[in-house]
């Protein structure tokens, strides 16, 4: 892989080309790494909204019908529901674990086996999250692809 920076100081904004003769699956993981950084969601902790930039974001969970953005050290309050949030989150990192959890799959640390034939998830701030037996085959697929 061949990787070229041309540096422009009359360019607005960054832009990414890639040149391939076929999407493998390294390439896919880092087009789905490059893609986490142009989306934001919207969170309100402590009477203030944020844009959080969903790669700051470890997992979005749903808690008596409110959603949930957790960061490495707080939670935000969202405005939208975990299905709407599922939806546009689609081609990135972060894939369904349960009825109610979505988990970026870049702050995965390790997983283990979990009574019920589940498994619990460990993430990257020391988070705990069980993985619903339903849903195991969806990270191994986004784990893979």
């Amino acid at each position: 892989m061949k990787v070229t920076i041309n540096q422009n100081s009359n360019q607005d904004e960054p832009e990414i080309i890639i040149n391939c003769s076929y999407v493998d699956k390294t390439l896919k993981k880092i087009i789905d790494y490059i893609t986490q950084f142009t989306f934001t969601i919207e969170g309100e902790n402590n009477g203030k909204l944020y844009q959080l930039p969903m790669d700051k974001i470890f997992y979005i969970e749903s808690v008596d019908g409110r959603t949930y953005l957790y960061d490495k050290a707080n939670s935000y309050l969202c405005k939208k529901s975990l299905q709407a949030l599922e939806e546009e989150l689609g081609n990135t990192p972060f894939v369904r674990v349960s009825k109610t959890c979505l988990l970026n799959t870049f702050y995965l640390r390790c997983v283990e086996t979990y009574p019920n034939h589940r498994l619990k998830a460990e993430l990257g701030n020391g988070e705990q999250i069980i993985i619903s037996r339903n849903y195991i085959d969806n990270l191994y697929k986004k784990i893979k692809s």
